[in-house]
């Protein structure tokens, strides 16, 4: 039996699901149940003795009649072993879990006993319904081929694998050609031909979702949501493919929906500061739409509507930063929103938020990995700081290294309302020249 132990909370549980799970009650009182009602001599990891464990584990998975994983949780050594015994015996290799949890991309798409569990605790009533689940179901799948066996069982194409790898590692090429062509119609039609070029290889997911990505950043929205159309079923339900379809959506104008959109991914597939931060970033745009809008027709007191949004905005920014302060996205905003809210505690966290924002893009372009708004967010927390020089030496990296590749057009909006909500002074004229020379350096605006 492939399983945590002890007693482990579910990581953001989705609706319906328990905050914790104590998995040596599942164990005891329904797996053990029923695999031995099965004839089988059931053991799992933690009761084992012997010295050397990983020769004991491999030697375990490779020669047992039966191998049972749960895979409720995201737990890296129930993957692991599982991909061991998919590689090590062509068969009786049974995926099982909860109803209601939720497997990662590729683990997805195999078949996969759902039995329930309502209470984390496993009372007497939900043991005897697993136990009775597993007797029912677990012979059904215990003939069926591992992926690998299935689909690798000819080794002699290992000419064909090289052939793969050599086309995968062309195409690539292609794409990080057309990201670093500096002429933005020389780029989108190089995006375009690419992806017509690699209509027939959709299906895989390397090449799909690179696609995708390039899509998004060289052409329009309404191309994103024209190209997610000639994707498989299988990729159209990834959770990444869904948030930029919905970010598509929402930067067509429909924001409201994509804010729906959000939260039912949030209550499938569970939460991420990334999702957080897309709705937060829905909720700002609308609360920027009406306070401009006010401030245009001269009105200083802002709707009950429009605090709503700024405070919707607030509170799922600050979810998503506190998921992961290193995820800067929602930090960052945040530190906007709350300059934003005039009170002097707010100012002070604001201050705090893009302090943390500077030190985790600093760290992130350092360790080379940079999601393409490292820069971006490093510049508008500069800003937001009013710290001149820093942000003097970065306006020069703008211009070595091309607006395009530090998102600049997004983030001078941010920008402008920093420099907007700043007292008039030789700091403010300082930022406010620099941010004139960094609009000199979009080809339009």
């Amino acid at each position: 039996m492939v399983m945590p132990f002890r007693q482990r909370p579910v990581p953001s549980p989705p609706e319906g699901a328990p905050r914790e799970i104590d998995f040596d009650a599942l164990w005891y009182h329904a797996f053990l149940p029923a695999l031995e009602s099965l004839g089988y001599l059931a053991v799992r990891a933690d009761m084992d003795c012997g010295t050397v464990i990983i020769k004991d584990m491999l030697e375990r998975l490779a020669f047992a009649d039966l191998v049972l994983a749960d895979l409720t949780l995201p737990n890296v050594n129930v993957y692991y072993e599982v991909g061991v015994r998919h590689v090590a015996k062509p068969s009786h290799c049974v995926l099982i879990a909860s109803d209601w949890s939720k497997q990662f991309f590729d683990v997805d798409q195999m078949r996969t006993l759902r039995y329930p569990l309502p209470d984390g605790a496993v009372p007497a009533a939900s043991a005897e319904a697993i136990k009775q689940f597993l007797l029912q179901h677990l012979t059904t799948l215990l003939d069926a081929r591992t992926p690998y066996h299935e689909l690798v069982s000819d080794k002699t194409h290992s000419a064909v694998f090289r052939d793969q790898i050599e086309a995968l590692g062309a195409f690539q090429n292609e794409v990080r050609a057309a990201r670093l062509m500096a002429d933005p119609e020389t780029r989108r039609q190089r995006v375009l031909a690419l992806v017509e070029a690699s209509r027939d290889g959709l299906d895989r997911p390397e090449i799909a979702l690179e696609l995708l990505t390039l899509v998004r950043d060289n052409l329009s929205w309404q191309d994103l949501a024209d190209y997610s159309e000639q994707l498989p079923p299988s990729l159209r339900s990834n959770g990444f493919v869904k948030e930029q379809l919905l970010l598509a959506r929402a930067k067509r104008g429909d924001h409201e929906t994509a804010i729906e959109g959000f939260k039912q991914l949030l209550r499938e597939q569970g939460e991420t500061a990334e999702r957080y931060g897309l709705i937060g970033g829905r909720y700002k745009t609308l609360w920027r739409q009406l306070r401009d809008q006010r401030l245009q027709r001269g009105e200083s007191i802002p709707s009950l509507q429009e605090e709503a949004y700024l405070e919707n905005a607030i509170e799922h920014y600050r979810r998503g930063a506190e998921l992961d302060l290193n995820e800067y996205f929602c930090a960052c905003n945040l530190s906007l929103l709350l300059r934003s809210c005039g009170q002097p505690s707010d100012q002070e966290e604001a201050a705090f938020l893009d302090q943390l924002t500077v030190i985790a893009s600093q760290r992130k372009i350092k360790r080379g990995e940079d999601d393409g708004w490292a820069r971006a967010t490093l510049l508008g927390a500069s800003f937001r700081l009013a710290d001149v020089e820093h942000v003097r030496r970065l306006a020069r990296d703008v211009v070595r290294e091309g607006a395009a590749a530090w998102q600049l057009q997004t983030t001078l909006t941010d920008i402008d309302d920093v420099l907007n909500a700043m007292d008039d002074g030789p700091v403010r004229q300082q930022l406010s020249q620099i941010r004139d020379q960094l609009v000199a350096q979009l080809p339009t605006r």
